[in-house]
């Protein structure tokens, strides 16, 4: 009894997260944005600036982020859309051709029901734009996103006064929840500043080889680079797919191995370096948690999905002991044991 009523109120949690999808995802996302800022702002204030100042900077310099991303973003994916019907005779063009050649191999006969008659590329192609629409129709919020943001950061200035006490008391679950918080800052930092990189040298390399909307394929790979694993690839195929409609295998062919070596270089090498142990989820929880959000909470659920995951696990399972376990098998290794915590702080520990 207990296990159905356990999944009935999980089903009626996901339901509501469902239909809340768009205020949950801006409220998560205005969360990240204020944790990530937050310390621009008590920087500014231990320099000396008034607090007043200090607040305004620092919103002034979210808001114009977002403000120009968001610019850029919705102008390349109008000129995108407009050209899909355009795609999509090219992409009917390829197959044909492909077809003909399997015909003319004997592989297929010219009137067999192949695969490929089952193929319609302008819904291809829409269910694509609505993908990346859906993606970012989130961050393009700016109203519900700035207004979030604002009193998020009020809070965020405030709340280590608010929680003095609390945390002199020695309170275990704040303290686990400001480790989770740093924990997080530091991932999407080395995220953020990898993925700008990767983007950058992505457009740089679209760019080179003449593929068209070399921003929105930019875009698009620094988004996806919040993604573990599954990012990569749904950044890589667009791209790749347009440049084989626009110039043949070959060229497509090196827009690809170009993304491999760029993406693959920044995923496997630079941030395992910079992020040492990294969020500790186990392989099976990173891709679970991209496909479980992104079905709860839409396309933007998958960028957000990992640091929920986190959160619930550190916050939720690791707190209560009956759901330790679980917290256990989430995660890519095991907890270390208090002689190894002590032996850690003692080695870091001056002198």
């Amino acid at each position: 009894m207990r296990v159905l009523i356990s999944i009935a109120a999980a089903g009626l949690a996901l339901m509501f997260m469902r239909e809340g999808a768009e205020l949950i995802s801006s409220l998560f996302l205005a969360w990240i944005i204020v944790l990530v800022a937050s310390p621009l702002l008590h920087w500014l204030v231990n320099k000396g600036a008034p607090v007043w100042l200090s607040f305004a900077l620092t919103l002034i310099a979210i808001l114009a982020v977002f403000a120009a991303f968001t610019l850029v973003l919705v102008v390349a994916m109008d000129r995108f859309i407009e050209e899909i019907p355009q795609y999509a005779g090219e992409i009917e063009t390829t197959i044909s051709d492909f077809q003909e050649t399997l015909s003319a191999q004997g592989l297929i006969t010219p009137d067999s029901d192949s695969i490929f008659s089952y193929i319609n590329p302008e819904q291809l192609l829409s269910a694509l734009g609505s993908f990346i629409s859906g993606l970012f129709g989130t961050v393009s919020n700016l109203l519900l996103l700035g207004l979030l943001v604002i009193f998020l950061l009020l809070d965020a200035f405030n709340a280590p006064e608010k929680l003095a006490e609390e945390i002199k008391s020695g309170n275990a679950y704040l303290q686990r929840y400001f480790q989770v918080s740093e924990s997080l800052r530091k991932y999407i930092i080395i995220t953020t500043i990898v993925g700008l990189t990767t983007g950058v040298l992505d457009i740089i390399w679209f760019i080179i080889m003449g593929v068209s909307f070399p921003v929105l394929w930019g875009i698009l790979a620094f988004l996806m680079s919040y993604i573990p694993t599954l990012g990569f690839w749904l950044a890589a195929i667009p791209p790749s797919l347009l440049a084989l409609l626009e110039n043949g295998p070959v060229n497509a062919l090196l827009v690809f191995l170009g993304i491999v070596l760029i993406n693959g270089f920044a995923e496997n090498v630079v941030k395992p370096k910079y992020m040492g142990e990294g969020l500790n989820l186990s392989p099976f929880m990173v891709i679970f948690s991209v496909i479980f959000w992104a079905a709860v909470l839409g396309p933007v659920g998958a960028i957000l999905g990992l640091p929920m995951t986190l959160m619930f696990k550190e916050l939720v399972l690791e707190a209560d002991d009956q759901n330790h376990w679980i917290a256990r098998l989430m995660s890519s290794k095991e907890p270390k044991t208090e002689a190894e915590e002590d032996a850690e702080e003692e080695e870091s520990a001056p002198g």
